[in-house]
């Protein structure tokens, strides 16, 4: 039975990349909108602080299970797309293997990290204020026990080698389904969560199965795809584990963990941290304007997904000196699409966000605005990341994220202190500037030794 390694490459790379940006900015934009109607649901029906906790603890989950995220997928697309040009099927089977088995790795150890991270938490979290200040919330240690239960789910959340195969054959339609699983599944546990009167347990519940039920659809689908193509039982011939026929590989995921841990701190690190600061109810607040900055910025968030693929394909075909340009025209695009998009929140946001949401969270106007600005700025660099793992420097993502966060985190506390509830937003932008010129200015050092 023949293995089929083929990949559909329709239209020029340019048109690629905008088709299937298209494509899963539209699910994501879906997802977000729908994302959004649980949120509006839970805002509506729970109490801000209580919004909170349940925001808080999802983050802390993310967090962890990102943070100790190996990214796999980008060992599949960098080792893999070597072996699919030359048709060896037997090294693409190893090497799906081997990324099956450093996700499961990389789900252990995320999920130790956080249960002693929930321990010390309980230790930490009376001792401030804004937190203890709260009124009918539960105690810290009922928060301890509803985050271990929920990190549960840092168990299940092992995608990467299944997300690298569609990445590899090109095949973002079942990415773009995926990602519609666990916000359909959420809205209907938020549903009904609200028409029960659950409260904060219902509601935590519903965001753990939706999410439960998004994780487990992606491996699935992944296997339908190497059905489909007859690797099935080539790649689960042998048990998943740790052995690899590249020697660069170690090292390869090594970085690729560390620059990954980076960017979740621009992600789920935020809300974490301006819980201690702030308190429960701005969690609410926070993760609305959060909500607002992601809904409209979707495509700064996946263009460097989908570019990846294209610039291995380009660096293996000798085809690196064109990739500047794209570089740039796609970081225009993201400036001019996210400015436009600030402009629209500035206008609107004032009048939406507390008739939707509710009086309680005014604070989320200004920050939305600032986060969307941010975005902007992450958007200019999405084409610049891919350039260092297609070449095989991700050392150099490593040094502009840890640039970008370093400075984010000492922003936060000291505009915090400084400005009140919009310092968080300002932090943001700071050290996405600084991430953006520190990317930019390696992007082409990087650009300009392929030429050479």
């Amino acid at each position: 039975m023949n293995q089929d390694l083929s990949i559909s490459e329709k239209g020029t790379v340019g048109k690629r990349v905008a088709a299937n940006t298209g494509l899963m900015v539209g699910a994501k934009a879906l997802a977000a909108i729908i994302g959004l109607a649980s949120l509006i649901i839970t805002t509506q029906t729970l109490p801000i602080a209580a919004v909170g906790i349940i925001l808080f603890l999802h983050a802390y989950m993310l967090f962890f299970a990102e943070v100790a995220s190996f990214q796999s997928w980008q060992a599949v697309i960098r080792f893999g797309t070597h072996d699919v040009e030359t048709g060896n099927r037997n090294e693409l089977a190893k090497l799906l293997r081997f990324c099956i088995a450093l996700d499961f790795v990389g789900a252990m150890v995320a999920f130790v990290l956080a249960v002693a991270g929930l321990y010390l938490l309980d230790t930490l979290m009376p001792l401030f204020a804004s937190f203890t200040e709260q009124n009918g919330l539960p105690d810290t240690r009922q928060i301890t026990q509803y985050g271990i239960a929920y990190c549960l789910l840092v168990l299940i959340h092992q995608g990467g080698a299944s997300t690298g195969l569609f990445r590899l054959f090109d095949k973002f339609r079942p990415l773009a389904v995926q990602v519609l699983v666990m916000p359909i599944a959420r809205l209907a546990g938020v549903g009904v969560a609200a028409l029960s009167g659950a409260g904060l347990e219902g509601f935590l519940a519903a965001w753990f199965v939706g999410s439960l039920l998004g994780y487990v659809s992606l491996p699935f689908l992944a296997l339908l795809e190497l059905k489909s193509r007859n690797l099935l039982e080539n790649v689960f011939s042998q048990w998943p584990r740790l052995k690899t026929g590249h020697k660069d590989m170690w090292p390869f995921v090594w970085k690729a963990n560390i620059d990954a841990s980076l960017a979740t701190g621009t992600t789920h690190l935020p809300l974490l941290l301006v819980m201690p600061i702030f308190g429960p109810a701005f969690v609410g607040a926070f993760k609305v304007a959060e909500e607002i900055a992601r809904l409209l910025s979707e495509a700064v968030l996946l263009l460097d997904r989908v570019i990846y693929p294209e610039y291995a394909r380009m660096m293996a075909r000798g085809q690196g000196a064109h990739i500047g340009r794209i570089v740039i025209k796609a970081g225009a695009i993201m400036l001019a699409g996210g400015l436009v998009l600030s402009a629209l929140v500035a206008l609107f946001g004032p009048y939406i966000i507390p008739v939707v949401f509710g009086p309680d969270y005014t604070d989320a106007i200004a920050l939305s605005i600032l986060l969307v600005l941010a975005a902007t700025l992450m958007g200019v660099s999405a084409p610049l990341y891919p350039v260092f793992f297609a070449a095989g420097k991700p050392g150099r993502a490593i040094i502009a994220r840890l640039g970008g966060l370093v400075l984010y985190v000492v922003l936060v506390f000291a505009l915090s202190l400084w400005l009140g509830k919009t310092g968080p937003g300002w932090a943001a932008i700071g050290g996405n500037l600084l991430a953006v010129v520190l990317a930019a200015w390696l992007a082409k050092k990087t650009l300009k030794a392929q030429h050479d």
